[in-house]
């Protein structure tokens, strides 16, 4: 098989692919609470009934699968691991902003509505098709893992990380299928991620009856974390590189959490904000901790009054790390290659601003991982009326499959 019966293949099974990639996002798979099983037997079905036998369901815990399946090839070197999760973020507080039902999958002006479509169920399915393009090839030398993972939204405890670390799984380089639009679909090729810090910064005063705070000295909590939270946006300098792919800097997110005081009558004597930092590459924890607590030493000789405290959140929320690959990779050159046969362009490179399973696979398995390539814009995720491209699914599922016949044939 070549590459023109590769694409007719898609292109003969395209009405197929988005049947499948409907029913993936009417099937709920939302974390928290975290339960993917439907899912995964949806996608363990749809392997089977194209072929594509030996399908692996493994986990932790019953109620959170991964879905592992192995395409072999003649010597099983080298080996290239398509990622997807399996997951999503709940509806939440948007449902009523929602144009459509969420879990109703509807195609409109081109576009496939519903939750999980962009974020990343679209991504599931070209990984699957690919996969059964690939399948009768006849010449693969080397073999293509598929893992369609769980809990990504919630961390990847149960899934990237379960797979890296506990169940062991190898290859030589990985591609994650996450949306890497921003404000476009196939706007970058993402070769580096963003990392994460979260922190949260606990501000102590005096709690009181609120009808004495005249009467008595008294130090208003809520007053003194507005405060810090203003001079921080401000004037908090981090360590960095520049680096190159980067049109932004290092960005802060203030107040991600934010509680204080108890109650009208109860004068506030506690506070507190969380933090959420996307870090680059070459950024370190322990530098980026100490750049906080420099400022905060500095905010307190300026306000003998305040008192504050830093509260580095427990992992995987203490540092994800960035990551990144070389341009060089041969999957993502050959990604690029392919995405000029397909889309007749090659996105430029860049760096993803969210964080990915990319450090678990990268970091804790050894596996240089692509973090986010593939249809659809992460800036519809977690958000009311998500949608994916038609045209967008089947281009994936041709770079899939394209891409990997040229690595592994």
């Amino acid at each position: 098989m070549h590459q023109n019966e590769l694409l007719k293949f898609i292109n003969e099974s395209a009405p197929a692919l988005i049947d499948f990639t409907g029913k993936l996002i009417s099937t709920p798979s939302v974390t928290p609470p975290g339960d993917e099983r439907q899912v995964a037997s949806l996608i363990v079905d749809m392997l089977n009934s194209l072929g594509l036998q030996g399908a692996t369901v493994v986990g932790e815990l019953p109620e959170r699968p991964n879905v592992l399946f192995r395409l072999r090839g003649a010597t099983g070197s080298p080996t290239l691991l398509y990622v997807a999760h399996t997951d999503t973020k709940p509806v939440g507080n948007t449902r009523d902003l929602w144009k459509t039902d969420p879990h109703c999958p509807v195609v409109r002006d081109g576009k496939l509505y519903g939750l999980g479509a962009s974020d990343m169920k679209a991504a599931v399915a070209a990984f699957v098709y690919a996969a059964a393009a690939l399948r009768d090839s006849g010449r693969l030398k080397g073999d293509l893992l598929l893992a369609l993972v769980a809990d990504e939204e919630g961390g990847g405890k149960y899934g990237a990380h379960y797979l890296a670390t506990q169940y062991g799984l190898k290859a030589d380089m990985a591609v994650i299928g996450e949306p890497p639009g921003i404000n476009r679909e196939w706007e970058y090729l993402h070769v580096a991620s963003r990392g994460l810090c979260c922190f949260t910064l606990k501000v102590t005063g005096t709690q009181m009856h609120s009808g004495l705070s005249d009467y008595f000295p008294s130090v208003n909590a809520s007053l003194k974390l507005a405060d810090l939270m203003l001079r921080m946006s401000r004037d908090l300098k981090l360590q960095h590189s520049p680096y190159s792919l980067s049109k932004n800097e290092v960005t802060v997110n203030l107040g991600v959490q934010l509680k204080g005081g108890v109650y009208f009558g109860v004068y506030p004597g506690y506070a507190e904000f969380g933090v959420d930092v996307r870090t680059l590459p070459g950024m370190k924890k322990e530098r980026l901790i100490g750049d906080v607590k420099e400022f905060l030493k500095q905010r307190r000789l300026a306000d003998p009054l305040l008192n504050v405290e830093l509260q580095v959140e427990a992992p995987p929320l203490d540092w994800i790390e960035p990551t990144e690959v070389s341009q060089n990779l041969p999957i993502v050159k050959a990604l690029a290659t392919a995405s000029e046969q397909v889309l007749g362009f090659c996105p430029r490179a860049s760096i993803y601003p969210a964080a990915t399973d990319a450090p678990k696979f990268q970091l804790e398995a050894g596996i240089p991982t692509v973090p986010a390539y593939g249809a659809g814009m992460i800036s519809l995720a977690h958000g009311p009326n998500e949608w994916v491209g038609i045209d967008s699914i089947v281009q994936a599922c041709k770079i899939y499959a394209l891409a990997a016949y040229e690595i592994l044939k």
